[in-house]
C-alpha cells in the first residue's frame, strides 16, 4: 500500500475542502474579499497535492489506486470549480445604477406558480422590484 500518495490524496482534499468551506463562510457574514488571494493560494496547493499524490501513486508499487485517485478527484475537480466560480464572479453587465423613478425595461417571468408575470400588468402602480444575485 503506498501510504505517501494517500496522504497527499486525503491532505488535498483536506486543502481544498476546507478552503471552499473558509470561503463560503464569507459569503453570510458579508466579508468576501474582492481578491481571494489566501483562498487561490490554498486551492492551487490542494490541486498541487493531489495530482502529486496520482504522480506518486502511479510511479510507485502497492495497490491503493482508489484509496489515492478517489479524495485526488474530488481535490481537483472542486479546487478548479472554486477557480472556475471566481472567473465568473463578476457581473457581465457591469455597475448597474437604477435610480427611482426610472422606467422598467419590459420583461416576462414565470412565477412560482407557472403563472406568466408581464411587466405590463405594473403600469400605473408604484412598485419596487428586488432582484437577488444569489447567495454567493
Amino acid at each position: 500500500m503506498n501510504t505517501a500518495a494517500i496522504g497527499l490524496s486525503t491532505a488535498g482534499l483536506v486543502v481544498v475542502m476546507g478552503t471552499w468551506v473558509a470561503y463560503m463562510a464569507t459569503i453570510p457574514r458579508g466579508t468576501v474579499p474582492a481578491r481571494p488571494v489566501g483562498s487561490i493560494i490554498l486551492q492551487a496547493l490542494g490541486i498541487a497535492l493531489a495530482i502529486s499524490a496520482v504522480i506518486w501513486c502511479s510511479l510507485g508499487t502497492g495497490t491503493s489506486g482508489v484509496a489515492v485517485f478517489a479524495p485526488a478527484a474530488v481535490a481537483l475537480m472542486m479546487g478548479l470549480g472554486f477557480f472556475w466560480l471566481l472567473s465568473i464572479r463578476k457581473t457581465p453587465i457591469g455597475d448597474l445604477r437604477v435610480k427611482t423613478g426610472d422606467s422598467l425595461l419590459p420583461f416576462e417571468a414565470a412565477t412560482s406558480d407557472d403563472q406568466i408575470f408581464h411587466t405590463d400588468d405594473l403600469a400605473g402602480k408604484r412598485t419596487l422590484l428586488k432582484f437577488f444575485r444569489g447567495g454567493w
